[in-house]
Formats: C-alpha cells, structure tokens, sequence
C-alpha cells in the first residue's frame, strides 16, 4: 500500500515538471508571435507622399466647409436686415437661444424678459447693429476695398443720421426709466420686485462680441481683420481706417466732403456745450487742425494749388497753433517739391 502511494507521488511530480517545462517553453514563443505581430503593423516603408496628400484633402474639405457656413452666415444675416422687424425678430431669437435655452423655467424666464423689453428695444440701432455685422462678415470672407466701399459708405452715411435719436432715446431711458406711460410705470414695478441685466447699448459693443455673434459661435471670424473698426457706432474710425484712404487712392472729391462735415459736426458740439471755453478752443485750436488736414486731403486728390493756398492762409492766420511749426515745414517741403503732373486716373 505504501509503494503504491508512492509510485503515485512520484508519477504526478513527473507530470507537473513536464508541464512546468512546457509552459517556460510556450512563454518565449508567444512573446514572439506577438513581437512578430506589432511588427507587422509598424514595419515597412512609410508613405510620406500618400499621407501629405490625405493632410491636404482634410484641409481643402475644412475650409470648403467653413466657406459654406461663412456664406450661409452672411446670407441669415443679410435677410435679417432686410427690416427692423426682421432685425428685431432675429435679436430676440438671438436672446432666447443665447441667455434662456437650458435654464430652468426657460420658457416663463424669456416670456417675462420680453414683456418688459420688447417695448424698450430700438429696432433702428438693432438694425445697424446687425448690419454693420454683416458687412464685417462681407469683410472677413474676403471683400475687396472696392466691395466693401459702397456698402461701408451707405451704412455711415445712414448711421450718421439715425446715431443722435439714437443716443437721446438711450440717455432718455437711462435717466427716467419709469417712464410716463403704463408700460413705463409696469417695467419700474417689474424691475423692483425682480432686478434683471440692463440690456446691452448694442451700437457700442464690438461686432465680435455682441449677442449675433454669440450666437452664430462667429467671434472669431470677425475679430482680428487689419485696418477694420469693430464697434457699429465709431463712424470716424471707419472712415480714418477705410474710407479715407480708398478715397484718397481713387482721388475722391468726397474726401473734401467728410472734412467739411466733420466741422460742422464739431462746432455743433462746441456751440452746444455750457462752457464758453469750449468754443473759444474750438475757434482757435481744433477747427484749424480739421482745415489743415482738408487741405492735405485737397492736395492728395489733385487739387494742389488750393490744398497750397488754403496751407498758407492758415499758417498767416494761426502763428500761434501749436501745430504752427511742424505746418510752416511741411508747407515749405511741398512748395519746394515739383507739382506732379495732372492725371485723372482713377478719379470717380
């Protein structure tokens, strides 16, 4: 009984080192089928060529598509223009998606906002607001100075108009909120029992920033273009940084026009202003530097001999400009220059 235990014993130590053996022999070859696998994957000839052109294929797809979207954005936009009920209606989807999609209560929340904003909203400066947008998206996708002059000329020359109303209503508002009629006195009750966010003065705010571009997930496209305003209401910047100089390069005789204006413009501001300083530093300083650049910008489009004399008169009339100096030497450089020959290229 006992030499059969043990020949047992001794048969299942013989089976286990058999298998023991075996296992430290299957170890190596797996790790070798598997090195030779990974190999296989990894191994061979890259394709540089083949690989750049699948970069590329990718790249031209992604900007086909953005250029889509780019166009159907300028598209939504342009029609939105079309009106100032079609501006309104698209600034409060604008709101609705922007400020109250995903809150809670968000239906009863915008409910509540446009009862007591509707009434208060300026479909004009939504109006502008928007449409200066679109004409910077024009901008963005690529229009030239010669696309983007008479759309930018009409919009300033409107904006211009439509600004003074503009800001009295807003400084109106911010002054007597309660106003004098029922929806007056409704919107102060409103306001008191629950404070809401002012809405935004649109007309001031950059174009990449405001609620249409928050929407559209567009800041990026409009912000960072060379030489472009991007608040709707900065006029004079549209024109210093795009205006002028196409008008100057095309020897536009609207580049006499703007100055003129513009001096109209400032001694309106002076006029009405409480302190007579106002005027006197007006008269004797500011209006004689907007007439000096007139006639710079008269020299600039052709007109030389009264750009010339026009230069003369001011220096003989302002000595004592603190400007009078650094005019004496320019005026003295152009004297002592030959004219150019007259061309009328380019002028419209």
């Amino acid at each position: 009984m006992f030499a059969l235990a043990r020949r047992f014993a001794l048969d299942f130590l013989s089976v286990t080192v058999q298998l023991v053996a075996m296992r430290s022999l299957l170890i190596p070859s797996v790790w070798i089928l598997l090195g030779s696998s990974l190999l296989a994957q990894t191994g061979g000839t890259l394709d540089v060529k083949s690989m750049l052109q699948g970069l590329q294929d990718i790249k031209d797809k992604q900007a086909a598509t953005a250029k889509a979207q780019l166009t159907q954005t300028i598209t939504d936009f342009s029609g939105a223009c079309a009106n100032d009920g079609a501006a309104v209606d698209f600034y409060v989807q604008a709101v609705r998606v922007t400020r109250f999609v995903g809150q809670a209560n968000a239906d009863t929340a915008f409910s509540e906002w446009a009862k007591n904003a509707m009434p208060r909203l300026n479909p004009e400066a939504i109006r502008l607001a928007l449409r200066y947008t679109t004409i910077t998206l024009q901008r963005a996708a690529g229009a030239t100075d010669s696309q983007i002059f008479p759309v930018l000329l009409a919009y300033v020359q409107d904006a211009q108009d439509a600004l003074p109303a503009i800001s009295a209503q807003l400084a109106q508002q911010q002054q007597n909120p309660q106003g004098g009629d029922r929806f007056g006195r409704r919107f102060a009750r409103d306001q008191a029992q629950q404070p809401r966010e002012p809405e935004p003065q649109i007309l001031e705010e950059p174009v990449s920033e405001n609620i249409f571009a928050r929407w559209y997930n567009i800041g990026g496209q409009l912000s960072g273009l060379d030489n472009w305003e991007q608040v709707p209401s900065n006029i004079d910047a549209m024109y210093q940084g795009v205006l002028l100089p196409i008008m100057r390069k095309n020897r536009d005789p609207r580049v006499i026009q703007y100055w003129d204006n513009k001096i109209l413009v400032e001694k309106s501001q002076a006029s009405s202003a409480a302190a007579e300083f106002n005027t006197d530093t007006f008269n004797s300083t500011r209006r004689p530097s907007l007439l000096w650049s007139r006639a710079e910008d008269e020299v600039v489009i052709g007109q030389r001999d009264q750009g010339l004399t026009d230069m003369y008169n001011l220096v003989k009339a302002f000595p004592a400009h603190p400007n009078a100096g650094k005019w004496i030497k320019e005026l003295q450089s152009l004297l002592a220059a030959p004219a150019p020959p007259v061309s009328t290229a380019g002028a419209q």
